[in-house]
């Protein structure tokens, strides 16, 4: 991604309402593009957060947000998978998954992928069948309107 592509992240996020109703309680978030491109777990660095933004015949269908090296070295979490609500339910959702673990394999070398469903977020069936499971930690997870809780879950390589 490039700072050219921030109106184009925007216009995903403008896609997301029932996504952003879920885990936030508002239609959409103000700051969700920004945040999408600079948000990182603590202790974490510039260079080990990786943004995609994918496309299709020019448009801007789908978001991806991993981070190297978090919540350990040889792991790799995925802070945010989006697919435009008019794209949904098209294999899109998966495409991005699998670059994005293809991406991991081939240039992260890490050994394990995690990421956070949050409860109110209904998509722990879809990552299921990309090959995660539940670690067993749960934490709190307050949205701007909604609080709930994230499942962690992981996928060895």
């Amino acid at each position: 991604m490039t700072p050219d592509d921030l109106r184009a992240v925007d216009a995903v996020f403008d896609d997301l309402t029932a996504y952003s109703m879920r885990v936030d309680g508002v239609p959409r978030r103000a700051d969700a593009a920004a945040a999408f491109v600079t948000m990182l777990p603590p202790g974490c660095d510039l260079h080990n957060r990786h943004a995609f933004l994918a496309k299709c015949d020019d448009t801007a269908i789908g978001l991806l947000h991993l981070v190297n090296g978090y919540p350990t070295a040889e792991t790799a979490f995925i802070g945010l998978l989006a697919i435009r609500e008019s794209a949904q339910e098209s294999g899109l959702g998966r495409a991005l998954y699998q670059a994005a673990e293809q991406f991991a394999r081939k240039n992260l070398h890490v050994r394990t992928l995690r990421l956070a469903v949050v409860e109110t977020n209904p998509v722990m069936s879809f990552w299921t069948r990309m090959g995660f499971s539940p670690t067993g930690e749960i934490k709190p997870f307050r949205g701007e309107r909604v609080t709930s809780r994230a499942i962690l879950m992981r996928k060895q390589l």
